[in-house]
């Protein structure tokens, strides 16, 4: 039997939504909740932990969180904002970005991304061209394809001489994954401060109490921010909203596909199965994710979220979410 939805007696009240009562952790894969945990001032330590779990040869020992958001040259020029930037005690600059649904061109963004922090350093006033350290870090949810794949959770790419992969054009741009699906430990598995850092990141959102050995102080912090009904009302509507746009996005692309490959091998007996499979894939997609931005939307408005925050997630126009 579900509760019904407590009064908020006071501004800003925690309060759990009654489509979402069983949520006891915030799911870390989710920008806004990757944000609410790592980048937070006061978090550091978090952060730190994090690196840490990722780079261990970087011995951080304290860092500052930077500017977010990132303007080019030119007043047209595309506006970025990462979900974490911060600077060492060395000057070593960290850029992560936490990516839960599989982009095509992700590869290249990360190199597009570090092009803002090494303008920056030019920016500086030093007329010379030497770099500072910098880590681009993408934590994502799926697994990296063709020849840049290996079996490692984590992997670190610079830029090489092709015919001698000893000798690097810089030691000072490093390009950082870390594939989630790859990470295969068990909870009893877990014996490293980093293997936990790094399953928690992937399992908070459905864990329904805190694992025994993850009693760590700094991971009893982790558990605090990321408690849902420690949140106020405003913030976990924010995050649910995220949340359902991020699942339907991903079911969206899961049908759209299935739906794609079947249309296109069936067009493709008559007309070739090459030319079928593209033109099947291609309306499948676009159909498929039509008709998942409605469903997203029609769960939004039930679950009593803002026209606003729906037509922010979904694309929608005010007119097509009132038709609902």
């Amino acid at each position: 039997m579900k509760k019904e939805k407590s009064k908020v007696s006071a501004q800003g009240a925690a309060v759990i939504n009654p489509n979402d009562e069983d949520i006891r952790f915030i799911d870390l894969r989710v920008d806004v909740a990757f944000k609410r945990v790592f980048a937070t001032p006061g978090n550091e330590e978090l952060l730190k932990m994090l690196i840490d779990s990722i780079l261990p040869d970087l011995h951080v020992k304290t860092l500052a969180l930077g500017n977010q958001e990132n303007i080019g040259d030119c007043q047209d020029d595309k506006k970025t904002i990462f979900d974490i930037k911060a600077t060492t005690e060395d000057g070593e600059t960290v850029v992560i970005e936490m990516q839960l649904a599989e982009k095509k061109d992700f590869n290249d963004r990360l190199v597009y991304y570090s092009t803002y922090p090494i303008r920056e350093q030019v920016r500086s006033g030093d007329k010379k061209y030497s770099l500072a350290p910098l880590y681009i870090i993408a934590i994502m949810d799926f697994s990296m394809d063709g020849d840049r794949t290996t079996d490692n959770v984590i992997n670190s790419f610079c830029i090489r001489n092709d015919k001698d992969i000893c000798k690097t054009l810089t030691d000072n741009v490093h390009y950082v994954t870390v594939e989630l699906p790859k990470f295969k430990k068990s909870m009893s598995d877990l014996k490293t401060l980093s293997d936990r850092m790094i399953w928690l990141l992937r399992n908070m959102g459905s864990l329904k109490s805190v694992p025994e050995n993850f009693n760590d102080k700094c991971l009893e912090k982790l558990f605090d921010i990321s408690n849902f009904a420690a949140m106020t009302y405003q913030e976990q509507m924010d995050y649910l909203a995220k949340f359902h746009a991020e699942l339907d996005r991903a079911a969206e692309l899961e049908a759209a596909i299935d739906k794609g490959l079947k249309r296109g091998w069936e067009e493709g007996q008559a007309k070739g199965l090459e030319k079928g499979l593209a033109k099947g894939r291609e309306e499948g997609l676009a159909e498929g994710l039509a008709e998942g931005k409605l469903e997203t939307a029609r769960k939004m408005k039930v679950a009593g979220l803002d026209a606003t925050i729906i037509s922010q997630c979904t694309g929608l126009t005010a007119e097509q979410i009132a038709a609902l």
